[in-house]
């Protein structure tokens, strides 16, 4: 973990409407990837997307309707999403304490093109309606995800334990490029490079 100060990184943020000036406090509360481990839901009248699933097989058709598979492949990716970043804190917690969390960091990037492409990008995760490329002031912790990523790759808990020891153990002063920023302390909204506002999200694929 490196320490820094008024340093300037950057971010892709949804639905956050923030105000050059901003101030924000990480590493002390639930942040967007958290909420997202603790609260994913995929239900469809009051019945678990699993089960409609199995109940659609079951009623003998053939697979015509593309909205329920596209569901079910939502819940499968989302599932694993919950299932890599649990896998992550657990090791930190247990391990690397010092390391900034990542379901409380702020999660960012050097590289200024990249919020700017992003930005008019965003929306095809399906999720959010804003998107803001800014510029922030970072006061406190960074660590670099540079030579060990952790990408979802339907592993089991167990395989996503061994990377999660890999990633949260990489070296640091790697001259490998940085694939992402965790960064938890006081940071300032400073610029607002773009914005990007659409009407509605319709879900996507992934």
């Amino acid at each position: 973990m490196t320490k820094v100060k008024d340093l300037i990184l950057y971010q892709v943020a949804t639905d956050r409407n923030y105000k050059v000036g901003d101030k924000f406090i990480f590493g002390k509360a639930l942040n967007g990837q958290g909420n997202r481990v603790f609260n994913s839901k995929f239900y469809q009248n009051d019945k678990p997307i699993h089960q409609l699933g199995f109940d659609y097989v079951n009623s003998k058709k053939i697979f015509k309707d593309k909205s329920l598979i596209i569901k079910v492949c939502k819940a499968l990716a989302e599932s694993d999403f919950v299932i890599r970043e649990l896998a992550l804190e657990e090791v930190r917690k247990q391990k690397f304490p010092n390391l900034p969390s990542r379901m409380q960091c702020m999660f960012l990037t050097d590289k200024k093109e990249n919020v700017l492409s992003g930005v008019k990008e965003f929306y095809k995760k399906g999720f959010g309606t804003q998107f803001q490329a800014v510029a922030v002031k970072l006061n406190g912790n960074i660590f670099y995800a540079k030579s060990v990523f952790m990408p979802r790759a339907g592993k089991s808990y167990g395989e996503y334990l061994e990377m999660a020891e890999k990633y949260w153990s990489q070296d640091q002063n790697s001259t490998e490029p940085i694939k992402e920023i965790l960064f938890e302390g006081e940071a300032e909204i400073v610029e607002i490079l773009d914005e990007v506002k659409i009407k509605n999200n319709y879900e996507k694929l992934f």
